[in-house]
């Protein structure tokens, strides 16, 4: 064993090269960690809202207030309206891991960019452990770990902190892998808490990977023979309740919030294939990255689905490898062919090269249309060359027994599985209509899903498959890497030197970016520096300290930015506010954004809306305005009977009842 090997042997060592990595990846944010929050203040800073509440809820239970619990769900936007919460995503896991640190700081944007920090190097630590347990090489793990941690998908994803906190699946994997492998239950109930945390870090992946983590655990179960025993049997349907117990809580709010408006919380069609990828995506990757960033395929609204050149080189790899296993297994009991199956193998071979150039055509160039001697052959659509693909295989099953063989050992391989698991997470990812460069070739088999599976209709992004596809391919070449270390421990242990490095490099967004603001029509940039108690203000600080039965109404109003920028606020305060932003809006909002956005022209309906929503005090913010507009509507505010009580900087803040 190298010295480099035996280091990578412990996953200590590991986790301390990933974490300086990570901050050497991510510089300067390690510096700016209590003043500046990773990627822009959209998203992130509304998941800075959404874990100030709960975990203000959570700290007041903790703190001997036994009702606090109760509100959990309600969130303090979109006055009056309940279970707010169940809008977006509750991230509950993450407001428990940073609720330590919150409690004694009430730094949030500390907290947040320590949870950013922490997806990203427990996604490589777990990883690590999965691929060093799936090869039996350190060295393949490290590399592993590397291409899931730095994959260019999560760079392209920073700004999203849920789809970033994917550290559980590969941890989820690996459990199970230990379960199967040794009979203990421990590592059984460690694979099902990881399932479940990581479902409840972000919905899409309670859809997106639940499946396949629990196709991993029946191939396991097959594999060892465990499905025999009914010990087996009876752990995992323990297992499957104490998941069940756990989630079906956090499932409830968002199937009332359904309940109680119709159509709310389901995504239309046209709108679930506008967050769909195109296969030209495959080609397209995040602008901000430092080496990749011009590579721009066909970019459009989450479709940078690039997987890396050093990833996707090692996941081919690992293909190769894994294919040949299974073609070799199968070898072992062949029989001397017919020679008619010489000539039909030979065909079959023919045949699947002419497939592979059609998929090709069709996918890569929108397909072809070919007229010669054999006449008039279309690939333009799917169906075209799907019939002739499933044919061709059922042929191959029916006359070649190697085929067979091999295709018997592939399956039940957990290699196979990965391949296919990657592979269909990408077809997933195009979402319910295949598009080349915009173009439709034929359904997909997400949109079996979007019809038939109760809950997929809510989720917009099918291109966040992307991240489950980054996790197969990053085990893949985990797997590639054991192949080639299998055959020289010193030649395995410098390419996995090399290919972290060029990981690393392909994976970097440079310059890294901490609090970008966001462009905003008709108004100034708000502030990128958000204060943190006990420096918020005397504006916020007489919110805080206002009686029970107040209500906040901030302006401008009904624009993202700064309506995000409001929650950061009333996380602080926890006055509820008719202000708000999430995955979706309810009418109430809507109503009161079409009499207060920008300069109400009725100025005299807006103010009736005003009382008539409850608001008992109103914040004015003049820095956001064009020139000389402060003052109209500061006056507007003034004369229809607000009275200033506090004032910070360019912030007012009146009562209005």
């Amino acid at each position: 064993m190298t010295r480099i090997s035996r280091a990578l042997a412990n996953g200590w060592i590991v986790a301390l090269i990933f974490t300086a990595i990570t901050i050497g990846a991510t510089w300067p944010l390690a510096s700016v960690m209590s003043t500046r929050i990773a990627a822009d203040i959209g998203d992130p800073v509304f998941n800075s809202w959404v874990m100030m509440w709960t975990g203000g809820q959570v700290l007041k239970f903790l703190s001997g207030d036994i009702h606090a619990l109760a509100d959990y769900w309600n969130g303090n936007i979109f006055y009056p309206e309940r279970l707010t919460i169940a809008y977006s995503e509750h991230l509950t896991p993450q407001m428990l891991q940073i609720l330590p640190v919150f409690a004694i700081t009430h730094n949030i944007v500390l907290c947040y960019n320590l949870l950013f920090l922490s997806a990203i190097v427990l996604s490589g630590v777990g990883m690590y452990l999965f691929v060093r347990e799936l090869t039996g090489q350190p060295v393949a793990g490290f590399v592993a770990g590397a291409a899931f941690a730095f994959s260019p998908y999560r760079a392209d994803q920073f700004a999203h902190l849920q789809v970033i906190s994917s550290q559980w699946m590969p941890f989820a994997l690996y459990g199970f892998q230990r379960y199967f492998a040794t009979g203990r239950f421990r590592a059984l109930a460690g694979a099902t808490a990881a399932v479940v945390i990581q479902a409840l870090s972000c919905g899409y992946y309670l859809f997106f990977f639940t499946p396949f983590a629990m196709a991993f655990c029946a191939l396991e179960g097959v594999r060892q023979g465990a499905w025999r025993h009914r010990r087996a049997w009876m752990h995992m349907a323990a297992a499957g309740v104490a998941g069940a117990i756990v989630l079906v809580p956090f499932v409830l709010p968002y199937m009332a919030v359904r309940k109680s408006a119709g159509d709310f919380g389901r995504r239309g069609a046209p709108e679930v294939r506008y967050f769909s990828a195109d296969t030209w995506s495959l080609g397209t990757a995040p602008d901000t990255l430092a080496f990749w960033g011009r590579m721009q395929a066909y970019r459009r609204p989450e479709g940078s689905g690039f997987p890396g050149a050093s990833i996707l080189l090692c996941g081919l790899i690992g293909t190769i490898a894994v294919a040949g296993a299974a073609a070799k297994r199968g070898r072992r009991t062949i029989d001397a062919p017919r020679s008619w199956r010489r000539y039909a193998n030979a065909g079959l071979i023919i045949v699947a090269l002419a497939l592979a150039a059609g998929w090709t055509w069709l996918l890569v160039g929108q397909g072809i249309v070919y007229r010669g001697a054999l006449g008039r052959i279309t690939v333009r659509h799917v169906g075209d060359i799907g019939r002739f693909t499933l044919g061709a295989i059922a042929i191959a099953l029916a006359i070649s027994p190697g085929f067979r063989r091999f295709s018997r050992e592939f399956l039940l391989s957990r290699g196979g599985f990965i391949v296919i698991a990657w592979l269909l997470a990408i077809v997933l990812a195009f979402g319910p209509e295949i598009y080349v460069q915009g173009r439709a070739i034929g359904s997909g088999p997400y949109a079996l899903l979007y019809r038939f599976v109760p809950g997929f209709d809510g989720f917009r992004v099918p291109a966040r498959f992307f991240m489950v596809a980054s996790f197969f391919l990053a085990a893949l070449g985990g797997i590639g890497v054991a192949a080639i270390a299998r055959k020289s421990k010193a030649l395995g242990s410098a390419l996995a030197m090399l290919l972290v490095a060029a990981m690393v490099v392909e994976g970097r967004v440079a310059p890294f970016i901490t609090s970008r603001t966001l462009w905003v029509p008709h108004y100034a940039y708000p502030e990128t520096a958000f204060p943190t108690p006990p420096h918020l203000g005397a504006v916020y600080d007489t919110v805080k300290a206002l009686p029970e039965g107040t209500v906040i109404a901030e302006l401008p109003f009904g624009s993202d930015p700064f309506e995000i920028r409001s929650m950061y606020f009333a996380g602080y305060h926890r006055k509820p506010i008719i202000n708000g932003f999430s995955g979706f809006f309810p009418q109430s909002y809507n109503l009161h954004k079409s009499w207060l956005e920008a300069d109400p022209p009725d100025k005299a309906a807006a103010w009736k809306a005003l009382m008539d929503a409850g608001v008992t005090h109103v914040v004015v913010h003049e820095q956001p305005w064009p020139p000389g507009k402060d003052v109209v509507i500061e006056d507007w505010v003034r004369k229809s009977g607000g009275r200033e009580i506090a004032a910070s900087g360019t912030d007012r803040l009146f009562a209005i009842r």
